[in-house]
């Protein structure tokens, strides 16, 4: 009897030490191993440029086409915005956040296996010197950083005033990420950066020898190019009219060719109260023409301030040489001024110009400043 409750408490302690074994080994199960990252990589896997061929000689009578597939690493060491990567590691198939700089990322938990996480970079993604440049991946059963700054994206420029300008003139540039700007050119100009650049404006002094010429930005992102040229390629007023125009000046009109009251630029605008629908600034190049080919001509460029009489849907139109078959309206803004750019192309594309009218479109007793008016 004595031996059976022997082998009994025996059975009982194996019994028990197994069903601790099996508890253990479920809990270990349970907790799972912690994730790591190995790499950040585009998503194709394997990037090829393929059938490049080579043209090599042995001698004068053999030669022969060698064609290759070349390979390159697809690994990133840094990130862009809105931009699908591959994140790669281990155990990462129990994914419930990926973070970059702090910022949520979406990803698909559909399509994370336990060695590839495919996420987009969110657009709000801080980025830039003073970011902790970390990609964190967290699992339910731990987490993991890695090192993977963000990239700045290229900078984009939405407008600058004045239009045209002298040299020592302050013009302001807007546009997006101009982050660490590091240089502002007008072509191949350098300018000079004046005060303090935000991430949306920046201010500079009109370089000399600047007559027409595109505005580049430079930041850490890359460089950016504005739409439309700076200055003009044959300009008709600035201040005043320049040689040649000025012919005669409109109708149904009453004109201030040196007003004062509201200026774009410099010291004087032109005034002009319409006196009726018809009424219209009218301007002429003393009968002789300027040649579009020649000067390389394809748009013509002005700012217009709306004043007494203007409203939110005010309009003049634009016409060359006459041609009331081909106008091209706009519409100007109460208070302020506003720069337009109308292709030749909306004008009938003339191949020579001797004539600009910009006419009312809204009747009696409206007032508009007109100021830098050329061709670019």
């Amino acid at each position: 009897m004595k031996n059976f409750k022997n082998k009994l408490n025996l059975s009982l302690l194996v019994l028990t030490a197994l069903i601790t074994c099996c508890i253990i080994s479920c809990k270990k199960s349970e907790q799972g191993i912690s994730p790591s990252v190995s790499r950040v990589r585009l998503l194709a896997k394997t990037d090829t440029i393929k059938n490049v061929s080579h043209r090599i000689t042995l001698d004068s009578s053999s030669i022969y086409n060698d064609s290759r597939v070349v390979q390159f690493d697809s690994t990133v060491a840094s990130g862009r915005l809105n931009t699908q990567y591959g994140i790669v590691g281990s155990n990462l198939k129990t994914t419930t956040k990926v973070l970059f700089n702090g910022v949520s990322a979406y990803f698909n938990p559909n399509y994370v296996t336990d060695n590839l996480i495919i996420v987009t970079i969110p657009t709000n993604t801080p980025f830039g010197p003073s970011q902790i440049n970390k990609l964190t991946v967290i699992t339910e059963y731990g987490s993991v950083d890695y090192n993977f700054p963000i990239q700045q994206p290229a900078a984009t420029i939405t407008g600058f005033t004045p239009l045209a300008g002298s040299t020592g003139d302050i013009v302001t540039i807007t546009g997006t990420v101009f982050n660490g700007v590091t240089g502002v050119r007008f072509d191949n100009i350098p300018a000079t950066i004046v005060g303090t650049p935000t991430n949306t404006q920046i201010q500079v002094k009109v370089p000399a020898g600047v007559v027409q010429s595109y505005i580049y930005v430079t930041t850490p992102g890359g460089t950016a190019k504005s739409a439309s040229s700076f200055g003009f390629k044959a300009l008709i007023y600035d201040d005043a009219f320049t040689s040649g125009w000025g012919s005669y000046f409109g109708y149904n009109s009453t004109r201030d060719y040196a007003n004062t009251e509201h200026v774009k630029r410099g010291t004087y605008a032109i005034k002009v109260l319409y006196q009726d629908a018809y009424g219209a600034l009218q301007v002429g190049y003393n009968g002789a023409t300027i040649d579009v080919n020649k000067l390389g001509l394809t748009a013509i460029k002005f700012s217009i301030y709306g004043g007494t009489g203007t409203t939110a849907t005010s309009k003049v139109q634009v016409i060359l040489n006459g041609n009331y078959n081909n106008p091209s309206a706009v519409t100007i803004v109460p208070g302020v001024y506003t720069d337009f750019t109308v292709p030749l192309s909306s004008l009938g594309n003339p191949t020579t110009i001797s004539e600009l009218v910009i006419q009312c479109l809204n009747g009696n007793g409206t007032v508009v400043y007109v100021d830098d008016i050329g061709f670019i």
